[in-house]
């Protein structure tokens, strides 16, 4: 299991927020400079922070090569390698270089590399070119990411997914030339829909029925929560129930029976680990004005979401 450096890490663990940029430099610039000039640039990064970053070329985040001067390697079948044996590291082509996954789930990016030697194996996150790791030493302080070498199996696994975690990520070792390949990591977050209008006027006594449908898969199969502004509906006076059936499209349905003005509200169908959507009701009395009878249409109409306070320990568990 990978080492994790950040948050309030000490001895060797750097945090990268800080030092990524400035080990990125100190690799360009050391192309470009004799080694005691290099050595001296180096030494003044340590002096500056008060830490002795790792020399470059001893395979922790200082070899970690800017990504434009990668080179892209295509990934051998274990066929091609036997036929035209390669010299030094070179990739096999992994079970997967196109990953999708739900929000909420974990993600596992494997990139497998033959005769490694004493090479070092790295992962970098492409949008906004963060060292994640290092060999098995994790530079982040993201908890939920991790890396893990198994063989010549080196995985980056990414818990709890979010949709911020989708896009491109690269495995590379730092040959000379560096050689790098590329994986897509796909989240696909489950959207909550409430059929019908966003602002809802009924009469006092009537039954209020909501229909929330959710296209995607979720997380949790058929776990779909409904809130009355901040709080889950209260399903003790018998006048409410929500029935919700899974399938490839989950549809929970939210019945208000003899609705009454303590009814009215933001009502917010959560599905877990995705992205809710609500609507506002209003019980009146009587019949509504004229404006009110065509109420609001949803493409002209933007209701604020209240997010319940008491939901917030559900979140955490995705984030």
């Amino acid at each position: 299991m990978a080492r994790q450096c950040g948050g309030g890490g000490g001895g060797g663990c750097l945090s990268l927020g800080l030092w990524s940029l400035a080990y990125l430099y100190v690799i360009t610039a050391s192309s470009a400079l004799g080694s005691g000039q290099s050595e001296s640039l180096r030494r003044n990064l340590s002096t500056a922070k008060g830490v002795d970053p790792p020399v470059v070329g001893e395979g922790l985040p200082a070899e970690v090569a800017p990504l434009t001067s990668l080179a892209h390697a295509r990934a051998l079948t274990e066929k091609e390698a036997a036929e035209n044996p390669p010299e030094g590291p070179y990739f096999v082509v992994p079970p997967a270089t196109h990953v999708t996954t739900r929000a909420g789930q974990a993600a596992a990016l494997t990139c497998i590399v033959k005769q490694l030697g004493d090479r070092q194996v790295s992962w970098i996150r492409g949008r906004d070119l963060h060292v994640l790791s290092s060999g098995l030493v994790a530079f982040s302080s993201d908890s939920r990411v991790s890396v893990a070498n198994v063989g010549d199996s080196w995985t980056l696994t990414v818990r709890y997914t979010q949709p911020r975690d989708a896009g491109s990520y690269s495995c590379q070792v730092n040959t000379q030339p560096r050689i790098a390949t590329w994986y897509n990591l796909t989240v696909v977050e489950a959207r909550a829909n409430i059929q019908g209008k966003e602002t809802l006027y009924v009469q006092s006594g009537s039954t209020v029925t909501l229909e929330c449908v959710i296209r995607e898969e979720l997380v949790i199969p058929g776990l779909v929560l409904w809130y009355q502004d901040d709080r889950l509906v209260d399903r003790g006076s018998g006048r409410v129930t929500v029935d919700t059936t899974v399938g490839d499209v989950t549809t929970s349905k939210l019945t208000v029976a003899v609705a009454e003005k303590r009814d009215s509200g933001n009502y917010s169908c959560w599905p877990s680990a995705g992205r809710p959507d609500s609507v506002i009701v209003h019980v009146i009395q009587g019949d509504p004005p004229a404006a009110m009878q065509h109420g609001n249409s949803a493409s002209g109409f933007s209701t604020v979401l209240l997010i319940p306070t008491n939901i917030i320990s559900l979140l955490f568990l995705f984030t």
